[in-house]
Formats: structure tokens, sequence, C-alpha cells
């Protein structure tokens, strides 16, 4: 994009550092979308009795240059608040000008605000908006260079969609209109199988405490039989439910948000089978939640207030839900203090959890679904409270936070690293815990689905979890209310589609750096292979040392699988040396094949692995894995890493793997190293111990491992298995054959 304009000192001095004079077209249409802009240093406040200054962003929304007067300001090194202001647009003939009136909160867990001002000034510089402002704020005189960017409208307007009606409910996942449907769709074979799957969930215990409370989802789950079937009763036992998940409060925030989320469900479908007595006082009850999960709590206690956290992620997820939930309920039923002393407060409140809930969803998420905290700190809040909310923001506000949003990608990425085995959807997780929700995450997630995933993604959830599978439709004892979601997204026609026609059989996570290769949809046999690049560390949250770990599964075994939770190097699938490697690794080399097959190279400051993936059947062996790790320097004492769930058996340079099924994995290094075997919780620990660099090729297969043979030493070698020749280049495995 070319521009002509002439820009004047100090907007000059920023774009090209010197008094030459710049020419740029200055165009509105170019400015419009969801506009993030960042002032260098344009909040400070006293420490040690001097002035540290932070960088703070501004959340804008415009169209044709023509902005949304409400601005948001976002510093989360000065305080983990959200800051409201106002702005005006001025176009001139040369620069954009903005001024910012903005409320500062200098303390995140009290009211009081501090004003700032700022005058900016902003030009487009290739696709990106760099400018200068000036400002004022707690009267000192601050200045700094801007940057921002421009990304497309979000959220998306629905159309046809008609609004709320004061006191209207069901609101949130069901609308009153869908009544008629609902119990048209409970009445076929997938609806009773539904139905009957909840009245299941509803008789098992519920847990009051723990680190998910699960009475609200009980509640809901029998407030759904209520509206369902206009059941006075299931509302009463209902009500008893909410009245004592209110009197077990969570410990935490972390405890407390699926306690909101469930009770918000709970009052949302039973609210016309409950009397106004009940009405007014969840509403409430619910509006003092909100404000204890979107103001936070004290670190002490386990609260971590960052954007990309599954603490934030849960806590404002069900603040959102709640607020949503008593939207536009009389005055009378809300509170009376500090809190809620203007009638917009409520909507201040949601803005807040909607802003934290929008930063998880751009920061915490991969552009294809990666969660940085790791599988269970991903799916946990996604299935408690975020994917409920999304849910609920397009029924109530008729807005989709989902369509052209990293949210797309939820469900198929765990499409891709599932298989279904012994009642349950399993994946070779990473992260804490090593494990992730599989089941519940499709009943929950249907609904938010893109209308060009579907086929895909329901062929998927309908062969295990729906009609073609088990019939428990993803709903277990924890969480009978997801009967809610199954019953409303599961669809009366639909033309399936095997999730390869749909999505290709390599999943490339670009932003996170992850990679998946799967050979096929049909059963646990299938192949899942996957290597983390970590390209982003995120502080202030989970994240453990997996740059560069992979995982192989395959034929029914887990051949390369997670090692302990204990966030530890040499718990990874890696190679581990006496040189502390980056925290985030750089993609050099990717490319993939429609069989699944695939070859990607990754770099760290001082080490660079090659994983390539061959299901061409070419070697003789139904999957074939090649590594290879190259160091900077070169002569150190290195411990090659993998572990596994299944038997191992050591032959010099081999290693032999076994699952219980018959079938086998040989590995074999190409060049010289020590193999070793250590017995773990889970299985096995193979250590390979050398000074230079490992290049090993690994077969799966159910007869013989197919011959191997060589010409060449070391990384110079030319390896043949089968039909399929390996050779190594300077940042890359080569298959030929």
């Amino acid at each position: 994009m070319k521009y002509k304009l002439l820009i004047i000192s100090p907007l000059l001095l920023l774009i090209n550092g010197s008094q030459d004079q710049i020419e740029r077209k200055f165009e509105p249409n170019f400015l419009s979308g969801n506009i993030s802009i960042n002032l260098k240093h344009g909040v400070w406040k006293v420490a040690e009795e001097k002035p540290v200054y932070q960088d703070i962003t501004l959340d804008l929304i415009c169209d044709k240059s023509k902005c949304k007067s409400e601005v948001w300001g976002y510093a989360p090194k000065y305080n983990t608040a959200d800051h409201q202001g106002i702005l005006k647009v001025s176009n001139l003939n040369n620069t954009w000008q903005l001024k910012v009136n903005l409320n500062l909160r200098p303390d995140p867990w009290q009211n009081t605000e501090i004003p700032a001002s700022y005058l900016i000034e902003i030009v487009p510089d290739q696709e990106q908006l760099i400018g200068y402002y000036t400002g004022k704020l707690n009267n000192r005189k601050i200045s700094g260079e801007v940057t921002g960017k421009i990304s497309p409208p979000w959220p998306k307007k629905l159309a046809n969609h008609q609004p709320i009606l004061p006191r209207e409910h069901p609101r949130l996942i069901l609308r009153k209109s869908e009544l008629s449907l609902l119990r048209k769709k409970a009445n076929t074979d997938y609806g009773k199988a539904i139905i009957s799957q909840l009245q299941k969930s509803l008789s098992h215990p519920i847990y009051y405490d723990g680190y998910v409370p699960n009475g609200g989802y009980h509640a809901a789950g029998y407030c759904f039989l209520s509206w369902l079937n206009n059941d006075k009763k299931s509302a009463q036992i209902a009500w008893n439910i909410v009245e004592k998940s209110r009197t077990n409060r969570g410990d935490r925030l972390l405890e407390q948000a699926p306690i909101v989320a469930g009770i918000a469900l709970a009052y949302d479908l039973c609210y016309d089978n409950w009397d106004e007595e009940k009405q007014r006082k969840i509403t409430n009850w619910l509006a003092m939640e909100i404000v204890k999960l979107v103001n936070g709590d004290s670190p002490k206690r386990g609260w971590n207030a960052s954007s990309w956290s599954n603490w934030n992620a849960r806590a404002r997820g069900a603040a959102g839900l709640a607020a949503l939930a008593i939207l536009d309920e009389p005055k009378e039923f809300f509170p009376n203090n500090e809190y809620y002393s203007q009638p917009n407060d409520l909507w201040r409140f949601f803005m807040t959890a909607e802003r934290n809930i929008q930063r998880y969803l751009t920061i915490a998420i991969g552009d294809r679904g990666l969660g940085s905290e790791g599988d269970l700190y991903t799916t946990e809040p996604l299935v408690l409270t975020i994917i409920p909310f999304l849910q609920a923001y397009r029924n109530v506000l008729g807005q989709d936070l989902v369509a052209n949003s990293k949210a797309e990608w939820l469900l198929p990425h765990y499409i891709f690293r599932m298989i279904y085995e012994d009642e349950n959807l399993i994946f070779p997780a990473y992260g804490r815990h090593r494990a992730g929700y599989g089941n519940t995450l499709f009943p929950v997630g249907l609904n938010i689905v893109p209308e060009q995933f579907l086929p895909g993604v329901f062929w998927f959830y309908d062969r295990n979890l729906g009609l073609g599978g088990d019939r428990t439709f993803g709903i277990n004892k924890y969480f009978p209310h997801l009967a809610i979601f199954a019953l409303k997204g599961y669809p009366d026609s639909l033309a399936m589609k095997n999730p390869a026609a749909v999505f290709g059989r390599v999943l490339e996570d670009k932003e996170k750096g992850f990679y998946v290769f799967r050979n096929n949809w049909q059963n646990s046999d299938d192949f899942i292979a996957s290597i983390y690049a970590k390209k982003q560390f995120l502080p202030t949250s989970w994240s453990f040392p997996e740059i560069n770990s992979f995982r192989i599964w395959g034929l029914g075994g887990k051949w390369a699988d997670s090692g302990p939770s204990d966030g530890k190097i040499d718990s990874e699938n890696v190679v581990v040396t006496n040189i502390s490697g980056k925290q985030t690794g750089e993609v050099l080399f990717f490319e993939s094949f429609k069989n699944g097959s695939g070859n990607v190279s990754i770099l760290t400051n001082n080490w660079l692995r090659s994983f390539a993936v061959d299901y061409s059947n070419s070697s003789g062996a139904s999957g074939l894995f090649v590594i290879v790790d190259r160091f900077k320097p070169d002569n150190l004492e290195k411990k090659w890493i993998m572990y596994t769930q299944e038997n191992v058996t050591i032959d010099g340079q081999s290693f032999l793997l076994k699952s219980s099924n018959g079938a086998t994995m040989k590995g074999t290094f190409i060049t010289p190293v020590k193999i070793a075997v250590e017995t773990t919780k889970n299985g096995h620990k193979i250590i390979a111990e050398g000074k230079n660099e490992f290049f090993i090729v690994m077969t799966v297969q159910k007869k013989l491992p197919p011959s191997l043979t060589m010409e060449g030493n070391g990384l110079n070698a030319f390896v043949k298995v089968g039909k399929q020749t390996i050779s190594v280049s300077n940042e890359r495995i080569i298959f030929s054959y």
C-alpha cells in the first residue's frame, strides 16, 4: 500500500528518524475494525519515591475512521483493571487525531478513579499504525511513541436477531420461542437418548466442593426438565440445590466461578417456574457475584488476572454469563450499594468481563485452537464458562464472538488429536496434569462450530458419543446440564463428512507453533503424531518446558507419550544438555502432504530439531518417524529422552517397544549412543546418551519391523527402510522413494 502525506515533527522523527519530509496518503477506509493502540509509557505510578512508567493499550471500534465514543484501556503491568474512557476523533488532512479522556483505576479492587488525558496523532504505516502522543496524568506531562494494529470487526452482528425483552427467559442457551421445537426434538430417537442420559446423570451425587463444584450444573439440569415439561417439582429440586450451592461457597474465585455459571443457567431456565421472591433473591446474588469475579482477588489466594490465565477465563466467563442472565431485570431486584448506584453499572461490569474474554481468545488461544497453558487448563474453562458465554452472547446481544475468531477452531483442533478408547475421547496431552476435557467438550461446543466445519465435527461427535457411538452424547455424572447444549445442537439432518474431507490430515497452528500429523479417522488404531515449537512464551501463567517435545500414538500404542507432570525438562520428549535453551522456538521449515505425512524443523538458541512423519507405507511400516537433533556447540553431554507406555527391550543401538495388542515400534539410532531404560509410574523412560548429534529412525507396525540398511555415517548417512530412503539436509529430513 502506498501513501502520500507530509508529516511534521514529532511524528516525522518517529517515522523516519530525521527531519526529512515523507509523503503518505491518509485513507479513512483503512481505519475500520477493532483497533488497538499502544501508548509507550502512557501511565505511571510512584514506586520507591520515583515515578515508574508503563505502557497502556487503548481498544477502539471504528468504521471508516468514525469510532464509537467508548474506549477501554488495559495496562497489565500498571495493574489488572480495565480503564473506561471517552474518545473524540478528528480527521486532519495529514494525520488521524484522537482525544482520549480516560478514567484510570489505580487499584483493581477499589472503585477510585483518576483522570488521564491523551492527544494522539497517528498515520498508517504498511498494515499498522504509528504515531505520537502527549498527555497528562496526576499533574505530570507524559508523551511518547504510539504503535497500533487493526483487526477485522469483532464481534460480528447477526442478521435477523430478535432482541430479548425485559424479563424474557430463557435467553442464554435457549430462547422461549424454541420451546415447541425442543419438545419435538426431545421425542426423536436422539432426543429420548439425551433426556435419558440427563436423568441418569442427575441421579449421581453432587459435589459442592472441590476444584469444580457442580451443584449449579445439576440445578441447571433440573431446570431444563422443568422448562421443557413445565414441571414445578423439578424447579423446586433445582431451587434446593441452588440454595445449598450458594451457602457452600468456593474457596477461591477458581472454584466459585463454576458455581456462579451453573446457577446463572439454572436461574435462566427456572425463571418462570420460580416466584418473584426467588427471582429477586438470585438476581441480587448474581449481581454481587459478578462484582467479585470481575474485580478479582489477591494473588496470595492464587488469583491470576493475566488475560491468558485459566483463572481469568473461568472467572470472567462466569461473570459475563451471569450478567447476560440478569440484564434488564427490574431495578429493585438489584443491590442498592456502591457497586449498583448507576443505571449502567451492570453493563460496566459486563464490558470488563467481555474484554477479558476477548483478550483470552486473542492471546491464550492459537490460530488453530491450541491453548498456551496446556490442554487441561485450556479445555476446563472452555467447558465450564467460556463456551456457554459465547452462546449466551449471541442469543442475548445478537452478536457473534466466534465468527472469524480463533474460537472457530476449538473443536476441530481436538478432533485432530483425539481417539475414542474405553468410553472416552483421549489424546496425547501437553501441559500440567497431562490431560484435558474430552467427551464434554463436544456437546457444549457443538453450537459454536461454523457451518463449513460442522459436517466434520458432527461426524466425529456422532460416531463416538452420539447415536452412532456410545449414546452418552458427552453428558456425564459431573455435568448433567450438557444435555441442554446437546439437544439444542444435535441436528435432525446433516450431510456428515469424514474430518479428512473437511480439515485435511495435518494441523498447523502457526501462532503457537504446534503441528499434528494424522493418517485417518477410523478407530483407536489411527496415528496421531505431534510436535510443539512453542513459538510464544506467556509469563505469569502455566508453562512447561515443551519446546520440541513430541508425541506419537498409533495402532493402539502410546509409543511416545507425555512424561510426569512436574514441569521439569527431563519429563519431556526432548534432548537435555547442560546449556539452558530459549523459552521459545522458531520454525525454520514445514511441509505437509494429503496423506497426513509431513516434516518440520524447529530452532532454539543452540538446538535444531527436525521431525518427519511418513504414512505412505513405502517403508513397509504403517508409520515411519524420523528425528534429527543438532547442536551448537556440538561437543556436549546430552540425553535424548522419550517416554512410552509400552514395554521396552534394548538391543545395541536399537530399542523395541511392544504394545499389549502385539503392535511394535522399533527405533534405531544412526548416530552412536548408549541406550538405557527406566521404569516410570505410567510406563518407561528411554534415555540415549551421546556427545554429538542424534539421528533416529522409528517404524510402527503390526507385523515384523521392516529391515533397515544404511550407507555412510552420522548425518551423512543414507538410510533405507523398505522402499523409503532417508537423508538429512541443512535444515530438514528428506524422504525419497
